[in-house]
């Protein structure tokens, strides 16, 4: 019986000795390292200057972070930086958010520092820009990832630095569109085609009218110049002729300088043969 107890008593303890250090390293083996909040600096100068403000200096498109301190083994920190449009240029007025974009990357000790560009979703007028711990997106997709929405604050606690700013938009001027009126075709109709008759035209003859011969007018010959009459007068002692003045005749043509002559050398004329037949016949008488 004593070398029975004797025998089992090592093998005992040396199954004791084992249970006991199995208990123990379990839970060492499943403990997760207490990684905490990620201790992130920012920078929104590529690098020159480092921060960890919860006020971001203006509305940077892209900002790099960088783990401080040295991180426990085995812990990832999860970072984003996320821009919306809001309706106010502070974080009380910013109203209704819109998220524009989002950049999100994982520091650890291998891979302590990153940039996180949204320069191409930049808010253009009110707007906002929030760097935060995790990898939520806060879009409004879901219940699980809400909208921000003052005073609601989605990712409160998890803010590493948030910027609210920017203008009004200018507002949009509204035009009256002009309808456009899309002409209607008109169906052509189907007809059965006819064989036309042949139409016959009749050719119509235009005969010239006779053209009037013309008949020359004839030019009328200027008159003659009557005789003058010489009438004595014998109730003086001295012979006086009384002429007769020719009448006026129409221009023919001829010229008025030569018309006047001739007709002061027929006055002379009839002038001289009175005087002669009066002295003819006093000689006569005288006789």
């Amino acid at each position: 019986m004593h070398h029975r107890l004797r025998r089992s008593v090592p093998a005992l303890t040396a199954l004791g000795l084992t249970a006991s250090a199995a208990v123990l390293a379990a839970p060492a083996a499943q403990a997760a390292p207490d990684c905490g909040r990620a201790p992130v600096q920012y920078s929104v100068d590529g690098g020159a200057h480092w921060t960890n403000s919860a006020a971001m200096a203006g509305p940077a498109g892209t900002v790099q972070v960088r783990l401080a301190g040295e991180p426990a083994v085995g812990c990832d920190y999860h970072v984003s930086l996320a821009s919306y449009t809001t309706q106010g240029a502070t974080w009380a007025t910013s109203g209704h958010h819109t998220q524009l974009g989002r950049a999100t990357t994982t520091l650890n000790r291998a891979h302590y520092r990153e940039t996180l560009d949204v320069s191409g979703h930049l808010p253009p007028c009110f707007g906002e820009l929030a760097l935060y711990s995790g990898d939520g997106s806060y879009d409004g997709s879901d219940s699980d990832n809400p909208l921000p929405r003052y005073p609601d604050e989605p990712y409160s606690g998890l803010a590493i630095a948030t910027w609210n700013g920017g203008t009004a938009c200018a507002p949009t001027p509204t035009t009256t569109p002009t309808p456009t009126t899309t002409p209607t075709a008109t169906p052509t109709p189907t007809s059965t085609p006819t064989t036309a008759r042949p139409t016959t035209v009749t050719p119509t003859t235009t005969t010239p009218a006779p053209i009037a011969p013309t008949t020359p007018t004839p030019t009328t010959p200027a008159p003659a110049l009557p005789p003058a009459t010489t009438t004595p007068s014998a109730t003086s002692s001295s012979p006086t002729a009384t002429a007769t003045a020719a009448p006026a005749l129409a221009a023919t043509g001829a010229d008025d300088g030569t018309l006047t002559a001739l007709a002061i050398g027929a006055v002379a004329l009839a002038t001289t043969g009175g005087a002669v037949l009066y002295t003819a016949r006093r000689r006569t008488t005288r006789s």
